[in-house]
């Protein structure tokens, strides 16, 4: 969208394919699934459907009482499935649309003008504003299946989270905070940094991360008022990178929300591996494990309880994959397979006291679960437990290409200097489990406690010299 105009643009060389006019304010666009159409509307209080197979042609309108779409601006446009176009307006209508014959089928009214409107796809749901309610509307309306929050301020916008589906975010014009709110409406997080009204939320995809825009104010902050106005500053665009909480409950499972936040892109330190997208898995249960993931969290647990074998590398990871644990970063499977191994050799026993699948979709190809194993050393005899929030992603033939391990459900550390130590401890294993035994034992007794470099150990060491 620019102005009076909306654009299809070539995403690779940035230059615009083609412009379509509009007289007034483009507010919101939508494509078909096919990419064959391309739904408009805005200031006008009309809806466009212009066919992109014959981008010179004239569009068609969706008119309801004469030649306009709605009473008010339209906000929002979104498109669901093949043939239905869904809109939203200030005059606080959300109208649903045969996009076939052009007619309107439904219509649902809000009690003021509607702020904003999204379709998050794997939920199924239109997420909507209007007022300081927030809804949350099946995409084939059902009175039944929708539900309704009333919150203490007027949100801008809001967006549930596309996995777990137990959050959603919301900005505020009235503030410069980002909130996260439990499906009952609790407040969970409240996030800062930005200087101004935030107009507009988003979870990726993935839900990993959720970003937010504001437009900065032209005056600094309260407090600096002695200080003369400055230039108008340009939008922001902040990412926010949620962080897992502890997981030793299901109920707490259920509560993980967003945490530290961050402004600025995100930068992939490598290129990713390959991972498989699909267009069909939108409502799907992200809970109920997928039989593709089924032998890998079986494998998974053959490692956890320290059996390795050729086979399951061979089998369920790739020869390139990565993996990382708060000790290790390990790249490639000499790395990789080093510390499972090494687990069999430190641990007499490892037993796994709950495992509970967290997510299990095909778009992306991810597998969420939490762990809580007991392992119990061989030299020192003692128990110790970890509870963890393992996230596994595949490829297109079902390998593991990223595998994170979080204890605790915590983020991995980010001290200076850690990056450097799991680096290292990833080339150290491998290069241990290739010394004879008898000095491997010696090593990891130093290890597991330096306190024990004695006369004994010592000797030991001489002995295998």
């Amino acid at each position: 969208m620019t102005g009076s105009s909306s654009k299809i643009w070539d995403t690779y060389s940035g230059s615009p394919i083609h412009s379509f006019p509009h007289n007034h304010i483009v507010r919101s666009v939508a494509l078909s699934p096919t990419s064959s159409h391309l739904l408009t509307g805005g200031q006008e209080k009309k809806v466009r459907i212009f066919d992109l197979n014959r981008p010179d042609a004239e569009p068609d309108f969706l008119c309801d009482n004469g030649i306009l779409s709605h009473d008010g601006m339209v906000k929002s446009v979104v498109w669901i499935g093949d043939h239905t176009g869904v809109t939203a307006g200030e005059d606080g209508k959300i109208k649903w649309w045969d996009l076939r014959t052009r007619n309107l089928t439904t219509t649902l009214t809000f009690p003021g003008p509607i702020t904003s409107m999204e379709w998050s796809a794997p939920t199924q749901r239109l997420v909507v504003t209007s007022g300081s309610t927030v809804g949350f509307i099946p995409g084939l309306p059902s009175a039944n299946d929708m539900h309704t929050l009333t919150l203490p301020y007027i949100p801008s916008s809001a967006s549930i989270h596309p996995i777990l589906q137990d959050r959603f975010v919301t900005g505020n014009s009235g503030d410069e905070w980002v909130r996260v709110h439990g499906m009952d409406g609790e407040e969970r997080e409240v996030l800062k940094g930005h200087h101004g009204p935030v107009h507009c939320v988003e979870y990726s995809p993935d839900g990993e991360m959720y970003a937010s825009g504001s437009a900065m104010s032209r005056h600094r902050r309260q407090g600096s008022s002695s200080n003369p106005p400055r230039s108008p500053s340009p939008p922001t665009l902040t990412y926010h990178h949620p962080t897992l909480l502890p997981i030793p409950t299901p109920a707490l499972v259920e509560s993980v929300a967003g945490a530290a936040h961050y402004s600025g892109v995100k930068l992939e330190q490598e290129p990713p591996l390959k991972h498989r997208r699909s267009s069909h898995d939108y409502g799907e249960n992200h809970t109920q494990l997928k039989p593709s993931h089924q032998r890998i969290l079986d494998d998974l647990q053959e490692l956890y309880g320290c059996r390795p074998t050729q086979e399951i590398f061979e089998r369920t990871w790739h020869p390139d994959a990565v993996f990382e644990d708060p000790l290790s970063l390990c790249r490639g499977y000499s790395e990789y397979a080093a510390q499972w191994y090494a687990m069999s050799k430190l641990f007499s026993a490892s037993k796994t006291l709950l495992i509970r699948v967290m997510s299990s979709t095909h778009s992306p190809n991810r597998l969420v679960f939490s762990l809580s194993q007991e392992y119990t050393y061989r030299v020192l005899h003692r128990k110790k437990t970890i509870h963890s929030v393992v996230v596994v992603d595949l490829d297109e033939d079902e390998k593991i290409v990223k595998m994170v391990d979080q204890w605790n459900g915590k983020d991995l550390p980010r001290w200076h200097g850690a990056h450097f130590l799991r680096v290292a401890n990833a080339k150290l294993v491998p290069w241990l489990s290739k010394l004879p035994h008898a000095i491997r034992y010696c090593v990891i007794r130093l290890y597991l406690n330096p306190c024990t470099y004695d006369a004994r150990l010592r000797n030991d060491i001489q002995k295998v010299e």
